[in-house]
């Protein structure tokens, strides 16, 4: 069953590359030889050499290509003479994977949202808002609080109990379960069921049962009898998925939105460099010239700039230059050159 098989490889493949890749970047492009940038090489190195053993059967030629690039002095001559991997059981680590797990669907949700509500993820926005029930969900999402807060791009991550903080709930009677037990005091239940307080609608939500008497009947209302509903709070965008609500700040400051504007020129920095052919450890020189808006914004987070793009010079240039970029509703144009 190739399809199956392949599917397993190409999630692997966003994982390493669009998770660990992208998260160790800066312990890649470190100037320094230390032991924290060496175990980041050795670790990619040795996911790669395991990754094309394991693909060569479905892509004989890349891998192929690939292993060539990564074999040492005493590996067999071709990725097609190794052993085919054997599945190393003591090297699982569990709880690992479930905080990286939750963190990511945390970070799954942020972006839905974000894509939901159109806000693009390099503008920074002041907040985010997480309500889980789940104990050890907590745990893991405060033990990963810097992780969660850079991938969703917010300054701050706050925590909350209960999430009536972040919606009001109301409910509606579920008349698929409701229907047969009723019969005729079936409408005037559903209009009962509608008047529940939030407070009703939480203890229920929390595995309480509500007794409710109509008219000659009455009966105990559980999670499965009622549809909840949740409205968002003013100023939140609210979604919810199983333990797990996330909300978030969607208002832009003026401070935020000259950041985000800095964020996008980056995204087209990084892009020019890799038309260009550079290294991704190359440092660079950075002429700029473009809108008022923009330049004031390079010059508020312009440590930040330099930092991201590996840049060692900047300095803004009083007529057009070469390369047109778009930064945010911001038009610029640039030229980059590599150090030596």
């Amino acid at each position: 069953d190739l399809k199956k098989a392949v599917e397993t490889l190409v999630a692997f493949i966003d994982q390493l590359n669009n998770w660990y890749i992208r998260r160790s970047r800066r312990r890649f492009w470190k100037s320094e030889n230390d032991n924290d940038k060496n175990q980041a090489y050795q670790t990619l190195h040795g996911v790669l050499l395991r990754l094309v053993q394991i693909a060569a059967p479905f892509i004989p030629f890349i891998t192929e290509e690939i292993y060539l690039n990564l074999k040492g002095n005493h590996d067999p001559e071709s990725v097609h003479l190794c052993s085919y991997p054997v599945r190393k059981t003591e090297r699982l680590d569990p709880a690992l994977e479930r905080k990286m797990h939750t963190t990511q669907e945390a970070v799954r949700m942020g972006r839905a949202l974000r894509s939901l509500h159109n806000l693009k993820i390099r503008q920074p926005l002041n907040g985010l808002h997480l309500v889980t029930k789940d104990r050890e969900e907590k745990n893991i999402l405060i033990e990963m609080e810097d992780i969660i807060r850079e991938e969703l791009n917010v300054k701050e991550v706050i925590f909350r109990d209960n999430e009536e903080d972040l919606v009001e709930y109301s409910a509606k009677a579920n008349y698929k379960t409701l229907g047969k037990a009723l019969g005729k005091d079936m409408k005037a239940a559903a209009e009962k069921i509608s008047q529940l307080s939030p407070s009703d609608i939480q203890g229920i939500m929390e595995g309480a049962t509500l007794h409710l008497e109509v008219g000659e009947t009455a009966i105990d209302l559980t999670l499965d009898d009622i549809l909840v509903q949740r409205e968002e709070k003013q100023g939140l965008k609210v979604l919810n998925e199983g333990s797990l609500t996330v909300a978030l700040d969607p208002v832009v400051t003026p401070e935020l939105k000259q950041e985000g504007l800095v964020r996008d020129l980056i995204r087209g920095i990084q892009n020019l460099r890799k038309e260009s052919g550079f290294e991704v450890s190359d440092r660079i020189s950075l002429t700029l010239h473009g809108e008022q808006e923009l330049l004031e914004s390079v010059q508020s987070f312009q440590d930040y700039l330099m930092e991201e793009v590996l840049c060692e010079d900047i300095s803004f240039s009083s007529s057009p230059l070469e390369t047109p970029l778009e930064s945010g509703e911001a038009r610029c144009t640039i030229r980059i050159a590599r150090l030596v």
